[in-house]
């Protein structure tokens, strides 16, 4: 049973976060950091999608966020007792503004899908509405006198910007994907201590449960604490969907699944001690990093131009950003730990508002008198609250803390821009090989600094993403001409292949994006017919022959840090240079006979 003084403490904060707004407060912008919702398990042979009842999830989200936002007065009546209604100045109630708004996801389907799913709440269809920055009512008028409006009863059209590895602004959303010194550190967790007593302590634990339900799908070999989330991901599921299984688990069982997968994520995405590069750089907790430096951005942008642009900003990414800032913002030691200990629910939502007191909603206040709270909900369950809590240590009575306050408090942990990412991380991607190349030592640039009025380049670190995004083409197209033009000249340039027995190479998938796999990395296979995204453990999977219910004998489990029948060192981490066979004419697609070089 809970402690009175720990009961107490909670109840100040769910306070904190509703009934104590003040009502001469105005709204200025506000971020929302969105967990995308249920999807299909990775370790399941379809690609990951998101489900129907992710769908839901996501469109009862963005209902909240309209229903706070987009919504004036207080409220109503007792029903909506639990939203506490803020309405961000300005902002269009019915018909969505782009120029308003910024929102940014990941390239994965079901994170990308569940942004839309998220913006038919945000801005559900409405006939005979129009923006002005979007023609007004003026544009939907035809010369004849009659109205247009949009296809499906008025639907709405949001501009989502989804990031690929190769894209800059990726780093905002999933900052360990594509860094090398994060994939480095990975390789040591097996001598941290807790994580190898905690694979001790529960390795029957996950012997049971292999024979009682992940016998299906997953081999035994994988049946461990190093697959953690993976193993709680399938189980949910399965106890979700699955009649034929819903006996095979209970809910303490799932209870238990689910506190271990907590403490392995935050091994990997939240430990501030572990160090890639540099002494102290917190390089498990980077995504939380680039995270919580998007998000002062973007109130630098709202500030920037007085509160006409930026007024929401969304971003829709996986778990890593938010474990990571968890631990970031010691969130995860105050009063509210026993929340932030746990992994987030599918549709959670992290809440940074940009607010002043007094004044009037017609004029931008000074930077002086700006504030910024944080609030948490965990799922998009009709009677979880929007709660707010203390960041970076403070009291229980401090849920809001000046602008200038947290610009301190931010600048102490973040990665505040591009080509200080590149620099922590080691990154091999082409856009920061494009920046290392225009510097002597390093990567130019540093974190970008804050002027007295609250101001900062988005971005930061002296090159924009922009900027980084020209360089990177730039080196793509210069290396892939160098190289047509070398294997023209020298004759080498083949287009034969032989339809022989294919090479080992030929069933392997290769590379590293962080905690996350992509369909062509070399490193990865997959139980049955497995998936691309590792960020559950699925670079375990490494028989893809095996068949489900077939019991491996092996000495050392299959983890993240020891894959079968590969040898893994930190050097080769950095190359992303593909070894051909030997015979490079078994490559060439036409049948033809590879060209000789003539002779003058």
């Amino acid at each position: 049973m809970a402690s009175l003084p720990a009961f107490f403490a909670l109840a100040v904060l769910a306070g904190s976060g509703s009934a104590q707004r003040s009502s001469g407060e105005h709204v200025w912008s506000s971020v929302g950091w969105i967990l995308h919702g249920e999807r299909t398990p990775y370790y399941l042979p379809n690609m990951p999608t998101l489900t129907s009842l992710g769908a839901q999830q996501m469109f009862s989200q963005g209902s909240m966020f309209r229903a706070r936002y987009m919504e004036s007065g207080d409220f109503a009546d007792e029903d909506e007792a639990d939203i506490d209604r803020a309405p961000i100045v300005g902002i269009t109630k019915n018909a969505i503004d782009n120029s308003q708004l910024d929102i940014l996801s990941t390239n994965d389907n079901f994170i990308s899908t569940s942004a839309l799913a998220f913006m038919q709440g945000l801005y559900p269809p409405i006939e005979q509405a129009f923006a002005p920055n979007s023609g007004d009512m003026d544009s939907a008028v035809l010369s004849n006198g009659t109205l247009v409006n949009y296809p499906l009863g008025g639907y709405q059209y949001p501009n989502i910007r989804t990031a690929s590895v190769q894209d800059p602004e990726a780093i905002w959303t999933e900052g360990h994907v594509g860094c090398t010194a994060y994939t480095e550190s990975l390789l040591s967790l097996r001598n941290d201590e807790d994580v190898t007593q905690n694979y001790a302590e529960s390795r029957e634990f996950y012997k049971s449960m292999w024979k009682q339900l992940f016998h299906q799908d997953i081999p035994e070999q994988m049946a461990n604490y190093y697959n953690a989330y993976g193993l709680y991901d399938y189980a949910r599921y399965q106890f979700n969907h699955n009649n034929d299984n819903s006996t095979d688990i209970t809910p303490s069982e799932l209870a238990t699944l689910a506190t271990l997968a907590a403490s392995e994520q935050r091994s990997r995405n939240g430990n501030l001690t572990a160090s890639g590069a540099t002494e102290g750089d917190m390089i498990r907790a980077i995504a939380g990093r680039t995270m919580i430096a998007k998000v002062l951005s973007w109130f630098s942008e709202n500030i920037q131009s007085e509160g006409t642009s930026n007024k929401l900003n969304l971003a829709f990414t996986a778990i890593e950003p938010f474990v990571a800032f968890f631990s970031l913002s010691h969130l995860v030691k105050g009063p509210a730990k026993a929340t932030f200990m746990n992994l987030p629910n599918p549709g959670a939502a992290m809440v940074f508002e940009l607010y002043s007191v007094g004044g009037n909603s017609s004029e931008y206040p000074s930077y002086e008198n700006l504030w910024v709270r944080f609030l948490y909900r965990n799922g998009s369950d009709p009677n979880s609250p929007l709660i707010g809590y203390p960041l970076f240590g403070n009291g229980n009575s401090q849920s809001s803390m000046l602008y200038t306050e947290f610009i301190r408090a931010v600048e102490n942990v973040e990665i505040g821009g591009v080509s200080q990412w590149c620099n922590v991380c080691g990154s091999i991607t082409l856009y920061c090989l494009g920046l290392r190349s225009n510097s002597d030592s390093g990567y130019p640039g540093s974190p970008a600094g804050t002027n007295p009025g609250g101001i900062r380049a988005p971005g930061g670190g002296g090159v924009s993403p922009a900027v980084a995004g020209v360089i990177s083409a730039v080196v793509t197209a210069f290396v892939a001409g160098l190289a047509f033009l070398a294997a023209t000249f020298l004759g080498c340039l083949s287009f034969h292949r032989r339809r022989t027995a294919p090479s080992p190479r030929a069933s392997s998938l290769g590379g590293f994006r962080g905690a996350e796999k992509m369909a062509s990395d070399a490193d990865v296979a997959y139980a049955k017919s497995g998936s691309r995204h590792e960020r559950t453990g699925s670079w375990e999977l490494r028989d893809g022959n095996n068949k489900a219910g077939t019991s491996a004998t092996v000495e050392e489990p299959v983890s993240p840090l020891s894959t079968v029948g590969a040898s893994f060192e930190p050097a080769h981490l950095r190359s992303s240079i593909i070894n051909r066979p030997e015979n490079d004419d078994s490559i060439s697609e036409m049948g033809l006979v590879p060209a000789k070089p003539r002779e003058f």
